[in-house]
């Protein structure tokens, strides 16, 4: 009533703290603060008044002594303490200064978090104790914060792997093998092969499984648990699970009561297989107990690696003989045993590089005046057994079959790949190679590597036909397929068509393949790999043929449940795993 409107914009411009409810001034600023909180001092608060809304004119006088009676009120409360309090407080809000400062804080929160984060990432990496944390960062966390960690990291890259096989539709393969911990732990091993984001299938670790039971009812029921768990689910496996690789324990491929058979009469259209470099092993066994022969070369190379594993003075008068005749330091291991055949072949290669240090030290050692009698008559043995012609001509066999053997170990990529090895072992009955060549001119100079050969009567050699023989048949036995759905697959490899193939040629079983593993059954030109064939082709290439990479999967599940580790759970030796593998 006292201000016009072109009053009120000017006072208004002068104090924009200034507002007005009700024809009664009040002020934005001391309103909104409501109290001066951590500002406040003796003596000083906010007017109640102006918080309010509550000033106006004071008397009854004249329109001029109102006016001067509010100027005089608004510029008391203009120069009170009180009022400049609140409206640094409404300053500091609109600045947004404790937000910022909280994300401030935050930042420093954050990187510290991710060098935690970091550092446990680090450590199950490397294989590094939890115990190595503290010492690693300057942060405050125990080993169980580590542990933590590392299982949150696990966790999350399972979780995206496994997302993206089934958003693609991925289809499965299954590799699985039983060992034991250091802490003698029954564990099961998963691995899959499948494409990830339309790449070539690879083999990836999924999880390292604690069985309770080992018969084959507890091993299916940890396998549809961990696959479970791990986010696949029961109709993904159905239409997408397509093949299973194992060893061949009978608790694994038992006919009746396998885990193969009952994982078949849940997921019917699941292709099972018994591991080829285990097949392999097995070929290599039989034929070795058929040719009693070869027991004489056996233990000769067995007593070869107990002389230089269990003394280490041996080992080093061997690295001191090597050093002399220029050959390189290499490992004496066990033949013909559990391990696979690639294990064989290096140690028959490592007495062939090492023959004439081998005899040196062995000529050194059986005149040795520190040793007794007895280990210099054990010494002069082995020389005289190294430097026989017998000897030479079964480690020349050996080399070469077992080289043959075990390329096919290490390439076996392919259900098919053990055909050729096997005619080459046949050929080696009339036609010999390199190093039986070279045996052969050994002989006629009686001389080896500057070592006089002296013929040893007490020793039969192994039979050459015999054994090239036995190791074929069994070969062709234990790698034989003997199954539809490989001569079906077998289609696919272009080197296997005839010549001039006809327009339906492989069509009916392109189509059997693609209703049994629900793929698209159109089939075009078979002179070339169509559109709408690759996904069967992916679908070949998704089949493992060799449990290899769970052998590996074990190799470092000893690397890192140590002695020193040995109270490590399976669930974070798994997780471990998990990181040092896919990580």
């Amino acid at each position: 009533d006292i201000w016009n409107q072109k009053q009120w914009e000017q006072f208004k411009e002068t104090y924009p703290w200034l507002d007005c409810k009700d024809r009664k001034l009040g002020c934005l600023d001391c309103s909104a603060a409501k109290t001066i909180g951590v500002f406040k001092e003796q003596g000083i608060s906010l007017a109640n008044e102006w918080c309010s809304y509550s000033v106006e004119a004071s008397g009854n006088e004249s329109r001029n002594i109102k006016l001067a009676s509010l100027r005089i009120k608004i510029k008391k409360h203009v120069d009170s303490k009180a009022h400049g309090i609140a409206h640094k407080i409404q300053d500091q809000r609109k600045a947004n200064v404790l937000g910022k400062t909280i994300e401030a804080i935050s930042g420093v929160v954050d990187q510290a978090s991710e060098a935690v984060f970091r550092t446990a990432y680090y450590l199950a990496k490397n294989n590094c104790p939890f115990s190595n944390h503290e010492n690693l960062i300057e942060l405050q966390n125990s080993r169980y914060s580590t542990t933590g960690i590392v299982n949150h990291i696990a966790k999350e890259m399972w979780k995206n792997l496994v997302k993206s096989l089934v958003s693609s539709s991925s289809k499965l393969a299954v590799l699985i093998d039983e060992s034991t911990t250091l802490s003698r732990k029954a564990t099961l091993i998963v691995y899959l092969k499948a494409p990830v984001e339309g790449e070539s299938p690879i083999f990836m670790f999924l999880d390292l499984v604690e069985l309770e039971y080992q018969r084959a009812e507890g091993v299916v029921s940890a396998l549809i648990e961990c696959l479970q768990n791990a986010g696949f689910t029961d109709c993904y496996l159905q239409e997408n699970w397509v093949s299973f690789v194992s060893d061949g324990a009978s608790v694994m491929l038992g006919r009746n009561s396998g885990v193969a058979t009952r994982l078949c009469l849940k997921y019917p259209q699941l292709f099972t297989w018994h591991c080829t470099n285990h097949r392999l092993e097995l070929a290599v066994a039989d034929a070795i107990d058929e040719v009693t022969t070869v027991n004489h070369f056996k233990a000769f190379m067995e007593k070869l690696h107990n002389t230089y594993s269990q003394s280490n003075k041996n080992e080093w008068e061997l690295h001191e003989a090597l050093a002399e005749v220029g050959s390189q330091i290499l490992c004496i291991g066990r033949i013909l045993d559990v391990r696979w055949v690639a294990s064989s072949f290096r140690t028959v290669q490592t007495v062939w590089m090492s023959f004439g240090a081998l005899y040196k030290h062995f000529e050194n050692a059986s005149s040795d005046a520190l040793r007794n009698g007895k280990e210099r008559q054990t010494y002069m043995g082995l020389a005289a057994r190294l430097a026989s012609l017998e000897f030479l001509c079964d480690l020349v066999l050996m080399y070469d079959v077992l080289y043959e053997v075990a390329n096919l170990s290490r390439a076996s990529g392919s259900f098919y790949d053990h055909s050729q090895t096997i005619r080459v072992l046949a050929s080696f009955k009339d036609s010999p190679v390199d190093k039986c060549k070279e045996a052969i001119k050994a002989k006629d100079l009686e001389e080896f590597k500057s070592i006089t050969l002296k013929p040893n009567p007490k020793l039969n050699c192994i039979n050459i036909g015999q054994l090239l023989q036995s190791l074929v048949n069994n070969m062709e036995e234990c790698l034989s397929n003997g199954d539809d759905i490989l001569a079906d697959f077998s289609i696919l490899d272009s080197s296997r068509w005839p010549s001039n193939p006809s327009i339906h040629y492989g069509e009916g079983q392109v189509k059997r393949l693609c209703r049994r593993f629900s793929l698209n059954t159109k089939q075009k030109n078979p002179n070339s790999e169509p559109e709408d064939l690759k996904p069967l082709m992916v679908c070949m290439q998704t089949f493992p043929c060799s449990t290899a990479e769970c052998e590996r999967g074990f190799s470092l599940m000893n690397n890192i449940a140590t002695d020193k580790r040995a109270v490590l759970s399976v669930s974070n030796i798994a997780n471990l795993m998990l990181i040092n593998m896919n990580g």
